[in-house]
């Protein structure tokens, strides 16, 4: 789901504790679920609470992503103040002499408006009138602080022939009040400067070994340039990343194309092409007999798991040869974990590789001249056939194109 910009020239309202308290719980939970056990609230609650706060800052604080709630990068701004706040209640838990076992939470007990309350109260001098200032009656304000002082256990002003004197608990929300505005006044700040950035999340599904240093390349150029998006690498297996990307939990899957296989719904673009490669040890006996089919029928052979282009062509070369090699399946999700494997065994594997990277290949390995066909290993970037882009994905998929063309 796209961020969403900030409302132009829209004033923004003040967020309640809270709001930031509940912002902040999601975000170091990253679940809703699991966030309102912490608060002791519902999730309907909570989701409200959520929902208040990104209409209040005209902004997406929350999406769906791989492994939970993640914060947008405007998100990121809000919880990091929200983080602040939460961190001035707890110092003040302290100060106002509520850190006794079995004390109430400022954090989750204290009102943005009970705040408010005492500090017209300390700054009027009088309960008629801070009610005056804040637009209410004056049994409304006393009421306010009566529920305080009887939540908490607490004496917060002492009435005097000249008014009403504050005692240090109503001091220190004073300063509390001060430390809260203050933080997100900062907020947002940061939250403008974002304007006319480019952001949002950029969530890539990345299949084993296929064009993985490319994406790399890519998160590096937008990082360079474009400091304000989130970048994520998800690796996993095909069927487990196109579930994702149905969720919306990823935008895109970068690897071997299925071709007519593509899933309904799923848009394949082919971005350059590997080859199905044999990989072995340097010094492995298979180098000297790779066109004998004993011994490819002796080696141990470290294949993909069933369902993926490459397990599929292994077994075809095979068949047609009439030949069934020991062979043991080995889930990795990197070329370098892959590549070490078969320098600490005496397996071979069949890999795919482009040209430039089977020149920069490590000198303790080596391509097996086995004769098999030289088929390519279509490499393509894929997609949701109905998914709206945002202005972040577009730049992503323009620069990966750019450093296919340079690199691959």
């Amino acid at each position: 789901m796209p961020e969403t910009e900030p409302r132009a020239g829209a004033i923004p309202r003040p967020l309640d504790i809270r709001e930031a308290v509940a912002i902040s719980s999601v975000a170091g939970s990253r679940s809703f679920k699991l966030a309102a056990g912490m608060l002791n609230v519902s999730q309907p609650t909570l989701s409200r609470l959520i929902s208040s706060a990104e209409e209040k800052l005209g902004v997406q604080i929350f999406s769906r992503g791989w492994s939970g709630a993640e914060t947008t990068p405007r998100g990121d701004v809000v919880v990091r103040y929200c983080g602040h706040v939460v961190t001035a209640l707890d110092k003040a838990q302290g100060e106002i002499g509520l850190d006794r076992p079995g004390a109430p939470a400022l954090r989750t007990n204290l009102r943005t408006d009970q705040l408010d309350t005492i500090r017209a109260i300390c700054s009027e001098g009088s309960m008629t009138h801070a009610a005056r200032r804040l637009g209410r009656t004056q049994p409304v304000v006393s009421r306010v602080v009566a529920d305080l002082s009887g939540r908490f256990g607490l004496a917060f002003f002492r009435r005097e022939a000249g008014g009403m004197v504050p005692l240090a608990p109503a001091r220190t929300l004073v300063d509390l009040s001060g430390t809260i505005a203050y933080h997100l006044t900062r907020m947002h700040a940061q939250l403008r400067q974002l304007e006319g950035e480019i952001v949002g999340r950029v969530n890539v599904g990345m299949l084993p070994f296929s064009g993985q240093d490319l994406i790399l390349r890519t998160f590096g150029a937008l990082t360079n340039d474009h400091p304000h998006l989130r970048l994520v690498c998800v690796p996993g297996s095909y069927n487990g990343l196109v579930e994702a990307l149905r969720r919306r939990e990823i935008d895109r899957i970068v690897g071997i194309m299925r071709g007519p296989d593509c899933p309904e719904g799923l848009v394949e673009t082919h971005l350059y092409d590997e080859r199905f490669t044999v990989i072995a040890r340097s010094d492995h006996p298979l180098h000297r007999s790779g066109r004998d089919p004993d011994a490819l029928a002796r080696t141990n052979w470290i294949v993909a798991p069933h369902g993926t282009p490459v397990r599929g062509h292994f077994e075809r070369v095979f068949s047609d040869l009439g030949l069934t090699p020991p062979t043991q399946t080995c889930e990795l999700l990197s070329f370098g974990s892959a590549e070490q494997m078969l320098v600490d065994s005496n397996a071979a594997a069949m890999l795919t590789y482009s040209d430039r990277k089977l020149t920069g290949l490590r000198p303790d390995l080596a391509r097996v001249d086995t004769g098999f066909p030289d088929r390519p290993a279509p490499i393509g970037l894929t997609r949701l056939a109905m998914a709206e882009d945002d202005p972040a994905l577009r730049e992503f998929d323009a620069r990966l194109r750019a450093v296919v063309e340079r690199d691959a």
